[in-house]
């Protein structure tokens, strides 16, 4: 027999090594799978029945009301790739879908970043835990940048119309040289929207990695 218990403690204790996992999986996997169709169908489903079960380790402990909310919205994320096939020529469906995953993803960043500005001492998980918020803030970039370009064709430049699977690559790439401040001149933002967001996301990024770095060496230096 399993014992959930045990399952419970180890989804906490790993909590941020599962959702590091459930990350890379929803990022990169796509490498590894470039057909769209199959991506879609089968691979993407996947990757959101992963990223629901590690909110459960990192909601571990947490008030009833939350986990209500942690469990509504990964039964919505787990049911929103189905609804895509079907549905993703509606523009009703494709805002409802970018409205979602920014407040989704969102609602997991902020509890991450609550329970490392809480830890008292530096260890691997805050690194691995920090390493989770930065690529939680790189999705919610992207969620944004798909609802400007979705609401105003043409925000950016370099990017696919009429195809949502390869426009989501391409920001999803985009959001992440954005962050890092590359800036390899291949996409940029074309309107006043989409530049001001873009700067947001950049100043964010660069915030991040400071505020990040000074807590865990202020905690590093204290211990």
């Amino acid at each position: 027999m399993v014992n959930t218990e045990n399952i419970r403690q180890l989804s906490s204790k790993y909590r941020y090594e599962f959702l590091l996992v459930a990350l890379l999986l929803l990022i990169f996997d796509k490498i590894f799978f470039p057909d769209n169709d199959f991506y879609l169908k089968f691979v993407w489903p996947v990757n959101m029945v992963i990223i629901s079960a590690a909110c459960f380790g990192i909601f571990h402990g947490r008030n009833k009301k939350i986990k209500a909310l942690r469990n509504l919205l990964g039964i919505i994320s787990i049911l929103i790739p189905f609804g895509f096939i079907f549905l993703q020529n509606n523009f009703w469906f494709i805002e409802f879908l970018t409205i979602f995953f920014i407040l989704y993803y969102s609602f997991i960043f902020a509890e991450v970043m609550y329970q490392i500005t809480l830890t008292k001492e530096v260890r691997i998980n805050v690194i691995i835990g920090s390493f989770c918020g930065y690529m939680l803030l790189s999705m919610i970039g992207l969620f944004a940048y798909l609802m400007i370009e979705y609401h105003h064709p043409a925000s950016f430049f370099g990017t696919s119309t009429g195809n949502p699977s390869l426009l989501y690559n391409e920001l999803s790439y985009f959001s992440f040289i954005t962050l890092t401040s590359i800036g390899f001149g291949d996409m940029y933002p074309t309107t006043d929207m989409s530049r001001l967001v873009v700067a947001f996301f950049g100043m964010a990024g660069q915030f991040y990695m400071v505020a990040v770095v000074g807590i865990i060496i202020s905690k590093f230096t204290s211990k």
